[in-house]
């Protein structure tokens, strides 16, 4: 019997993310001081190590779904991975509104573009299912 794999788009998807935090979570926990001088909210050393330790505990989540396909619980990831990116571009898009930081615009955009790939990723996944 062969396994089941998600669809290579969002293969590819979970990829660049994982990639992408992994990376974030090293800067953050190793160097919280220049992460937060870059951010757009300041420097908060405790919250940029908090960001840092989250992002490793949504790491283990991804790499687990990447790994071992199961598409109740990938429906589940997607769901989180869409409403995630949802909360966190508004966010940077309100902040983009009060502080025009284009760093902020640049987070809301990323942001709203992985939910549209997500929600195609999904689609495409569903459309597996049939």
């Amino acid at each position: 019997m062969k396994q089941q794999r998600m669809n290579l788009f969002l293969r590819i998807l979970f990829i660049l993310l994982m990639i992408a935090i992994s990376g974030a979570a090293a800067l953050q926990i190793c160097a919280p001081e220049y992460m937060g001088s870059h951010a757009a909210y300041g420097i908060s050393t405790g919250w940029q190590r908090e960001i840092g330790f989250w992002n490793i505990a949504v790491l283990v989540i991804l790499i687990t779904a990447y790994r071992h396909y199961n598409w109740i619980y990938l429906q589940s990831i997607l769901l989180a991975l869409i409403l995630g990116g949802i909360g966190i571009g508004t966010n940077h898009f309100i902040h983009y509104l009060q502080m025009h930081e284009t760093v902020n615009l640049v987070g809301a955009i990323e942001n709203y573009l992985l939910v549209i790939g997500w929600m195609i990723g999904w689609m495409i996944e569903k459309n597996k299912q049939l």
